[in-house]
Formats: structure tokens, C-alpha cells, sequence
């Protein structure tokens, strides 16, 4: 998932229609959500870790997640993105030990 994904899963969890709700329950301004949605910003780790209580996923996925898109070169995004794909196969591999589903 990205940004612009997240943000309409948790107003779907929550049942919000509209940015400023949206934005009071992630404890930022509208005018940061409007960015969000534009792809001219992007969460920071306590509203990454916020997003994934409320989603009820593992925080350090959007975290990474949210690295990856502010990551100033492609590599460095890459690099971001085996950290998600690693960790996802991680918890994935956990998960099917238990019998759980994963969260993410």
C-alpha cells in the first residue's frame, strides 16, 4: 500500500467521508492530508504508527512504506522496499507457523 492507499483504509475502518475528520483522528491539519493525497508529502512515523493501530497492521510496514516514497533516490528506495519485502516474508512465515493470518 501507499499513502494515498492507507489514507482511504482508515477513512473506510472508520467510517469518515470527509479530509478534516480524517485528519483530526490522525492528529495533523488538513492542509497535511491535502499534500498526502497529492503526493507533495508524506507521513511521518508517529502518524505511520497511528495509521497502523487503526488499521490494526504492523507498524513497521508503513513505516518502511512511508521511507520508501520520502527516499531521495532510487536506490535508496530500493532499498526501503526489500526492507518491506523481507519483513513481510518474515511475518508471513510466522504467521503460517501459528496458523495466523498475516497483518499487514
Amino acid at each position: 500500500m501507499n499513502t494515498l492507499e492507507y489514507l482511504r483504509a482508515v477513512k473506510s475502518r472508520l467510517g469518515i467521508e470527509s479530509d478534516y475528520a480524517l485528519a483530526m483522528r490522525l492528529g495533523v491539519t488538513r492542509s497535511a492530508i491535502s499534500k498526502f493525497q497529492l503526493g507533495k508529502g508524506v507521513f511521518g512515523d508517529d502518524v505511520a504508527l497511528t495509521i497502523a493501530q487503526i488499521l490494526e497492521i504492523n507498524p513497521l510496514v508503513v513505516i518502511a512504506q512511508a521511507n520508501a516514497e520520502r527516499a531521495s533516490t532510487p536506490e535508496m528506495r530500493a532499498r526501503w522496499m526489500d526492507v518491506i519485502q523481507g519483513f513481510r516474508a518474515l511475518l508471513l512465515h510466522a504467521k503460517s507457523d501459528k496458523g495466523l493470518s498475516p497483518i499487514w
